[in-house]
């Protein structure tokens, strides 16, 4: 049996969001209004969360790309004080803030979602974004980030369980640390590594992962979606597979075509290379040489008509994801084209929620 998918947005809190080029769209300012837009338009359509990335340095070049950017904890605060239902996720790049201060800032934002908040683990691949605070500790850190992320969690679940803990760990100490309130029940987790060590981690620690990769098919999707699974149930679990998705979509499949390479012909060359230059100082991460990859920065991406995104999307839910986390062009217009003219095509919908 087919489980539908779960519907996410990847909202518009830093510049360019997931397409390196220079149009606009998909080069917007990430302002709270395009933020609050999209989260009453998904509340409103019956989706089931929204995430917000977390970026101290973008990639510079002629659009600037994620360097202007809203962080991501003060902006979920805000999308909770306007909606009532949809699970909200915010990130947190773990070299920048002590755990226990995440602790209480989620128990913060837990308060006024009433019970919807949850945290995306970024372990922290980027040298740059934190050598440039001085919290840079070394390119050691690229061998052990994941333990890091490890203990980082250990001690936030400590807090959010008992509300006060003691630790003595390789990378933290805590004496009697009080984080009060609690929150209302079990923070999920979400997490994003993509390389053998980001998958186990993943798998033994998260509730949710993010799949992607050089290959946008159905089959290798699922394919990863099988190796997570796999290495899950070595720690005796079950993570849901969601793919970070950049949906361009058109009236007509030549139409969408049009557009995806009309982005690529303009793309941001400077910024795909700040970004490839920042990608190679960790050994973890794939070096991507294709002009596409790069500007669609290596996440996956269907281009199409309506009912070819459709299909695309049940394809998704038939391989086993458990979900999808939308990125537009267009954050103006797109989201709302997707919840008029793709999901009513849907073979596996979503009971629409109530608001």
């Amino acid at each position: 049996m087919v489980r539908p998918l779960d519907l996410g947005i990847f909202l518009p809190n830093a510049k360019g969001g997931g397409i390196m080029a220079e149009t606009a769209p998909p080069q917007y300012m990430p302002t709270w209004k395009l933020n609050e837009l999209n989260s009453r338009i998904a509340e409103d359509a019956g989706f089931d969360f929204l995430l917000s990335m977390v970026k101290w340095r973008g990639f510079g070049g002629a659009t600037n790309h994620w360097d202007y950017s809203l962080e991501s904890f003060s902006l979920m605060a805000a999308v909770a004080a306007i909606t009532k239902r949809i699970q909200l996720y915010a990130s947190v790049a773990i070299p920048t803030i002590h755990p226990a201060v995440i602790a209480k800032m989620t128990s913060t934002i837990d308060e006024i979602s009433g019970g919807r908040f949850g945290v995306n683990i970024v372990s922290g691949w980027n040298k740059l974004e934190y050598e440039q605070m001085g919290l840079w500790r070394g390119d050691e850190y690229f061998k052990h980030r994941y333990d890091y992320a490890a203990e980082y969690l250990a001690v936030l679940r400590g807090l959010w369980a008992s509300g006060r803990t003691s630790h003595d760990g390789r990378f933290f100490r805590l004496d009697d640390c009080k984080s009060l309130p609690q929150p209302s029940r079990t923070i999920p987790i979400v997490c994003a590594g993509q390389s053998e060590r980001g998958i186990r981690f993943t798998a033994e620690h998260a509730d949710y992962g993010f799949l992607g990769g050089q290959d946008d098919s159905l089959e290798d999707l699922g394919r990863l979606n099988a190796k997570m699974q796999e290495a899950a149930r070595g720690f005796g679990r079950r993570v849901g597979a969601y793919v970070l998705l950049t949906v361009i979509v058109e009236g007509t499949d030549q139409a969408a075509f049009e557009k995806r390479d009309f982005y690529i012909a303009h793309s941001d060359r400077a910024a795909m290379a700040e970004w490839a230059r920042c990608a190679g100082m960790d050994f973890s991460r794939a070096n991507y040489r294709d002009l596409a990859v790069q500007t669609y920065m290596a996440i996956p991406y269907v281009a199409g008509s309506y009912q070819t995104v459709a299909d695309y999307l049940d394809g998704l839910a038939e391989q086993g994801l458990a979900g999808v986390c939308f990125i537009f062009p267009d954050y103006e217009t797109d989201l709302q084209r997707v919840v008029d003219k793709v999901l009513p095509r849907l073979r596996y919908p979503k009971t629409r929620a109530a608001a």
